[in-house]
């Protein structure tokens, strides 16, 4: 169908590569070479600039996608209304979140939203909290769920709850006692970051500048489950919302410590959605539902937290 070559479309100039698209799509890079060129043959104008680092989109190819993406929105408010005649909500819905949110929260809201609406088909990725605002206001994911931090004008929030970042330590650890901590405190043991922190950085940069001078840094990456056992193990202190370590910090395994004198107990998730583009049946729904349960889970936080 029009609607499958304008996903490809849509794939190739987000990721900038036919073979990164073909991997996205699971389809061939022929077959998504020959729908690019297609297109292009129709139009009878190049849509992409070929350059050795990869595909970048003409100025024609910026018009077209504009188009492409409404039209694949119209498509899918379309096959949400027919789904609606048949008694049952249908369709995708493109969702980008913060890891930590990937690790607990999500996967248990996937299996329930699931039971609800088996009809909805979930896409998910994960990224840092700015790109995440681009993605929604671009088209490219129709939820974000993020920090609501520097909100574009075209982007609404939907619902929030408090989500303060922390330190995190094992009930082993001599910080583990500590009513609340400074980073210097947290910066005389090893230290277990998180690589391109946008928040971090944002929110505490000089703090953060005399850590990485003072502190010993064992590990640095972008993966929270990498460093879940290192924390469990008592090697180090992490920085983390409790979002993503609620059963730990329910069995007392890992403990979560105010950063005392920080901006970061003042940050907020929330989940953010496009101001001005209408939302399908399935994303309405997903929205709902996902918004009710963070409020939820906050409060369940909430009660661990201060226990």
């Amino acid at each position: 169908m029009h609607a499958a070559v304008l996903r490809y479309f849509v794939a190739v100039a987000r990721a900038g590569s036919i073979r990164k698209a073909s991997e996205e799509l699971h389809v061939a890079s022929s077959a998504v070479s020959r729908q690019i060129q297609k297109i292009e043959d129709e139009l009878g104008t190049p849509l992409f600039e070929r350059l050795p680092s990869g595909l970048r989109l003409t100025r024609a190819g910026q018009i077209a996608l504009r188009h492409a993406r409404e039209t694949l929105h119209q498509f899918d408010i379309m096959r949400g209304e027919l789904g609606d005649l048949k008694g049952k909500k249908t369709g995708r819905v493109h969702i980008a979140c913060l890891d930590s949110l990937s690790v607990q929260f999500l996967p248990e809201r996937v299996m329930s939203f699931h039971q609800l609406h088996p009809a909805i088909d979930l896409r998910i990725r994960n990224d840092n909290y700015s790109q995440i605002f681009g993605f929604v206001a671009d088209g490219d994911v129709d939820v974000g769920i993020t920090f609501d931090l520097a909100r574009p004008e075209d982007i609404r929030r939907v619902a929030g709850v408090p989500m303060p970042l922390m330190a995190m330590v094992s009930r082993s650890h001599p910080l583990a006692r500590s009513k609340s901590v400074t980073l210097q405190e947290c910066a005389q043991f090893n230290l277990l970051l998180q690589l391109d922190n946008e928040v971090m950085s944002s929110m505490i940069s000089i703090e953060l500048a005399a850590l990485d001078r003072t502190g010993r840094t064992l590990v640095a990456t972008n993966n929270q489950m990498m460093l879940k056992p290192l924390i469990l193990a008592g090697v180090g202190v992490a920085f983390f919302t409790p979002i993503g370590l609620l059963n730990e910090l329910r069995d007392g395994s890992v403990v979560a410590l105010p950063i005392a004198g920080s901006r970061l107990q003042e940050l907020e998730i929330s989940v953010m959605v496009p101001r001005n583009r209408p939302l399908t049946g399935a994303t309405q729904a997903f929205v709902d539902y996902i918004a009710a349960e963070l409020v939820a889970y906050s409060k369940d936080i909430h009660e661990v937290l201060n226990r």
